[in-house]
């Protein structure tokens, strides 16, 4: 008698073969082969998210990395690697990532499920995970999974919750597109789900320092993005300055001028917990790329 499989489950099994028709013999082949362009709108998109790492990649160049969800042919841990640290990727499928390691794209990787890593605690010095966290069924197990195997921290770079806010500003003006909405029948939705299957289960600030509370570690920063996206971008060239490009560009200032007078919160947000005190040097490079440090209360019943 066959068990009946969990919510859970079905989930791995559907984003175990999300990367199928991806594979050099598959019906997106063309398309896949995009995602290696560097030189593309989207690929620009993309190298902001990424840059978000320079000051641990700076100021610890020695450090160990793991990836989580890093299934596009390993491009967190070739980011990685580029800057000149040691990174291993990992994803639930192994299909794009077997052909990143055949060409040598990617020095080594691992089939991993994120909500029970294989690893022992304190494996790598940081864990990074881009935009996949979302994709998880159970993400809080993966948080913590990933706090487990870090040695010094845990980096999500991943969509901010327009919901979870903490300016009455961000709420109000939430509150009033929601009216227009309403007055123009449109509906309002609060909840997002995406064709591979996944609920899109977005971060607050909020969330990472429960989260971090909840072991007693003492540090966490934030840096907010903004990002946009249009169908397009992965075909046209950023020395081309076409319209595309023109259009994301205009988006993200229009953006960043909003979240600048309070009005708005970042799309995405990048989130560093760390279970380590880190160094000063450290810090400041944090800062000075825009981050914002948060130091967490201690709890005062147990000590670490």
């Amino acid at each position: 008698m066959n068990q009946i499989k969990t919510f859970q489950d079905k989930s791995y099994q559907r984003h175990l073969e999300h990367f199928r028709e991806y594979t050099k013999n598959g019906a997106k082949a063309a398309h896949a082969r995009i995602w290696f362009d560097k030189d593309s709108v989207d690929a620009w998109r993309h190298q902001r998210m990424y840059q978000t790492l320079n000051p641990l990649l700076v100021t610890e160049p020695q450090a160990k990395w793991l990836t989580v969800g890093d299934g596009r042919y390993g491009k967190d841990a070739k980011y990685i690697e580029e800057n000149g640290c040691n990174a291993l990727a990992t994803d639930i499928s192994e299909y794009l990532l077997k052909e990143a390691k055949d060409i040598g794209y990617i020095t080594n990787y691992k089939i991993e499920n994120a909500e029970s890593l294989s690893f022992q605690d304190s494996t790598f010095d940081y864990v990074f995970c881009k935009e996949s966290y979302h994709h998880f069924p159970r993400p809080m197990l993966a948080l913590y999974e990933m706090m487990r195997v870090a040695k010094k921290g845990v980096v999500l770079i991943e969509p901010n919750d327009p919901y979870i806010v903490g300016r009455y500003s961000v709420v109000l003006f939430k509150n009033l597109k929601d009216i227009i909405k309403k007055v123009l029948k449109k509906d309002i939705n609060k909840h997002g789900f995406e064709e591979s299957g996944n609920y899109v289960y977005s971060i607050s600030r909020r969330e990472v320092e429960k989260a971090a509370l909840g072991l007693n570690y003492k540090t966490v920063a934030f840096k907010g993005i903004n990002d946009a996206y249009i169908s397009g971008v992965e075909h046209e060239k950023i020395l081309d300055n076409g319209p595309l490009q023109k259009k994301v560009k205009r988006l993200i200032a229009i953006r960043n001028f909003l979240c600048k007078l309070g009005f708005f919160d970042y799309g995405l947000l990048a989130s560093i917990i760390f279970k380590k005190e880190p160094s000063p040097k450290l810090l400041q490079q944090l800062v000075v790329e825009g981050y914002e440090i948060v130091q967490l209360p201690n709890n005062p019943y147990i000590s670490d």
